[in-house]
């Protein structure tokens, strides 16, 4: 979970562990950059909107690093140029914040499904 706002990343993340899902939390990207260093996630939610490096350039620079994680981006602003270029980028999703849990949990289980099939 990536996001500058300490309260949301411990909301989702407590939702998530309650469904039994590992997690690692980052404030922004350069910080999620190098948990992957050492972290091959099943999927990454991330803010669009960080300080030092934004949402969509850490989808773009984790894809170049290699990265095939499903990325669900979330954004705070009902922006349509930010979903286009979050999704241009390489993101799997973009769904709005603070996120419908029941919207979240059906990315999260697709993106994964979709992951695991795309590595048989």
């Amino acid at each position: 979970m990536i996001d500058d706002e300490p309260l949301v990343r411990e909301a989702i993340r407590e939702h998530l562990e309650l469904r039994q899902y590992q997690c690692w939390e980052a404030g922004n990207g350069v910080e999620a950059l190098q948990i992957l260093q050492t972290v091959t996630p099943d999927a990454i939610i991330s803010d669009i909107a960080m300080p030092r490096m934004n949402g969509i350039e850490f989808v773009l620079r984790s894809r170049a690093l290699g990265c095939r994680a499903p990325i669900i981006l979330l954004t705070g602003v009902n922006d349509s140029s930010a979903r286009a270029l979050g999704t241009d980028a390489g993101a799997f999703f973009c769904i709005s914040k603070p996120p419908d849990y029941n919207e979240l949990d059906r990315l999260i289980r697709r993106s994964i499904e979709l992951q695991r099939s795309a590595s048989t």
